[in-house]
C-alpha cells in the first residue's frame, strides 16, 4: 500500500454545501456502496497531476492545480507511517459541468457526509470548513 490524496470537489448552493463523493464498496467493511472521498494513490512527486487527470478521466471536470486548495495530511491509520494528502476544489461557478450524470459520482449534502464511515474524507471536510469559516 502506498500514499495517497483525497479530492473534495465542493459547491455552494443558496447557504449550504454539496459535496461531490464517490458511491463504491470499501474493501474490508461491508456488503454496500458507502460515501467516500475521491482516493488516488500517490506513488511520486506527480501524485497531484495524477489526481486531476483522474478527476478529468471520470467525471470530465477539468481542474487546474492552481485551484485545489491543499488541506495538509492526515495519517491513514494509527499503526502506519503513511499518509493521506488532502485536498479541495471549488466548483461553485461550474454549473454546466456538475450538472451532469457521473458513474459512482454524487452531490450530497453537509448532513448525508458526515454519515460517512471514509475517516479521511471527513478530515478533509473539517479542515475545509476551518478555513472556510
Amino acid at each position: 500500500m502506498s500514499n495517497t490524496s483525497l479530492l473534495l470537489p465542493f459547491r455552494k448552493k443558496g447557504n449550504s454545501m454539496q459535496f461531490l463523493v464517490k458511491n463504491e464498496y470499501i474493501p474490508g467493511w461491508d456488503t454496500h456502496p458507502d460515501i467516500c472521498g475521491i482516493m488516488n494513490p500517490a506513488t511520486d512527486e506527480f501524485y497531484e497531476k495524477k489526481m486531476l487527470e483522474q478527476l478529468k478521466h471520470e467525471t470530465g471536470i477539468i481542474v487546474d492545480s492552481d485551484e485545489l486548495i491543499r488541506l495538509g495530511l492526515c495519517a491513514i491509520k494509527r499503526s502506519s507511517e503513511l499518509i493521506c494528502y488532502l485536498y479541495a476544489v471549488d466548483l461553485s461557478k461550474r454549473s454546466e459541468v456538475i450538472e451532469k450524470e457521473m458513474d459512482n459520482y454524487i452531490w450530497i449534502s453537509e448532513d448525508r457526509l458526515m454519515e460517512s464511515i471514509d475517516a479521511q474524507l471527513l478530515s478533509t471536510y473539517a479542515r475545509l470548513k476551518f478555513l472556510l469559516f
